[in-house]
């Protein structure tokens, strides 16, 4: 592995007198071939880090997503699993993942390298978060359901997020340490609630995404746009003082997924021409304080039309129109643009009076998304979206996020990946197809 001479920035450009601010270091970097990745989290001691690897399978047609843990100290890889969505235990001792070897969700010990397979019925959701709440060990998923380990095995019936008053229960949810707080998604923006109650609700008016809570809670670090940028950057809330600090707005690429150590620092995924990989920010609460938008300044509702969204393209001539926004960062692209495409021959032989189109999130660099497409062999059609309109779907949430329009104007979207008979059920139900 090539060695990285850690990189020191302190909230202004290289070369220009230093000052006290966030300090960065490249902590592992992607193989070259490595361009396609999404998730990635920093054990709660910082020195191992599990992201989802995603690389051209040998047949040279299919992309493998990999679990691959990493000893950052001895940048060696220390065991893969064919699967996403790694999650750390509090203590570090555990590991939560999907595993596509076996197709259940698997809890592996560290650093034994023992695992539970079976550990949760998967389709309560994946994408977890781990929390251990009233001395019992908590499992959040992205589908908003929670369930307690009872050692490696969930405690069924699982559990799901109670509805709130004007917010719902909100979408694809993340806890904090202590089980008390979630953070979730609401009409385009992160929303900080109760999990089993409707207290401490605090809309933070950010369109951000991935959010993460620091051991103490007291702070989220998420992902959001850059202002004026197709690029993104780490932002973290204060959730005491309600104010913001914008942590990478010095580095010239795109700062994704950031999660904490237990000391405070950050690790994020980081993407551009100077670099590709992964970063550790200590000092984070140096940068300088910002106050919040207003709870409403982000909020996106349901009346939006076709041109608020993609001015550059007329409307296809059909009364319905279906658009996935999808980005490399997500993991389950590959797998949505291949349901996509199966649905869109589907919608055909049904003669159904649909069109299916694609558009690729601002910040994605269209080297990986080709890579994605070659290897995938899609020829789904794609339509411009730039970063400005953008900002008018909850893609700054979530990515692949699908917009589903009628007579130009938008009458439902599904944040996430949508398999086939998702979809199919979905235009069912909105009377696209027939029964």
């Amino acid at each position: 592995m090539k060695s990285f001479v850690p990189l020191i920035v302190t909230g202004l450009a290289l070369g220009h007198a230093q000052t006290k601010g966030p300090q960065f270091e490249r902590v592992y970097p992607l193989k070259p071939q490595e361009g396609v990745f999404a998730y990635a989290r920093i054990a709660p001691d910082g020195n191992t880090l599990a992201y989802a690897s995603e690389l051209t399978a040998p047949s040279g047609r299919v992309l493998s997503q990999t679990v691959t843990v990493v000893d950052l100290k001895a940048k060696k890889v220390v065991f893969t699993d064919p699967g996403i969505d790694a999650y750390w235990s509090n203590d570090g001792s555990r590991m939560i993942y999907s595993s596509f070897s076996t197709n259940t969700v698997a809890i592996r010990h560290h650093p034994g390298g023992e695992i539970t397979y079976n550990a949760a019925p998967m389709g309560l959701g994946d994408y977890y978060s781990w929390s251990v709440k009233d001395g019992k060990d908590l499992i959040l998923t992205i589908s908003s359901n929670y369930y307690n380990l009872s050692g490696d095995k969930a405690v069924l019936p699982a559990s799901h997020v109670t509805s709130c008053p004007g917010i719902g229960v909100g979408e694809r949810p993340m806890i904090s340490h202590d089980g008390s707080l979630i953070t979730t998604f609401v009409n385009g923006t992160v929303v900080v609630r109760g999990l089993a109650d409707c207290g401490h609700t605090f809309d933070t008016g950010l369109d951000g995404a991935k959010s993460d809570f620091s051991f103490d809670g007291r702070y989220v670090a998420m992902h959001k746009a850059r202002p004026n940028s197709a690029l993104n950057d780490i932002v973290v809330v204060d959730l005491q003082k309600r104010t913001m600090r914008t942590i990478t707005s010095s580095l010239p690429g795109s700062s994704l997924f950031p999660s904490w150590t237990k000391d405070g620092r950050l690790c994020f995924r980081y993407d551009g021409d100077d670099y590709r990989g992964f970063m550790m920010v200590s000092d984070v609460l140096s940068a300088p304080e910002q106050a919040m938008p207003s709870p409403s300044a982000n909020h996106l509702t349901m009346n939006r039309t076709w041109n608020d969204v993609f001015p550059e393209t007329k409307r296809p001539a059909h009364e319905y129109n279906l658009v996935m926004i999808w980005g490399t960062w997500s993991a389950h692209s590959a797998i949505a643009l291949a349901d996509l495409e199966r649905a869109r021959t589907y919608f055909k032989a049904q003669a159904a009076d649909i069109s299916v189109e694609t558009a690729l999130e601002p910040g994605t660099r269209r080297a990986d998304a080709d890579h994605i497409l070659a290897q995938a062999g899609k020829s789904l059609p794609e339509i411009p979206l730039s970063p400005a309109h953008f900002a008018h779907t909850e893609g700054r949430n979530q990515i692949p996020t699908t917009l589903l329009f009628r007579d130009g104007k938008l009458i439902d979207r599904k944040l996430g990946p949508v398999s086939f008979e998702a979809m199919k059920d979905w235009m069912q139900s909105v009377a696209v197809v027939k029964h």
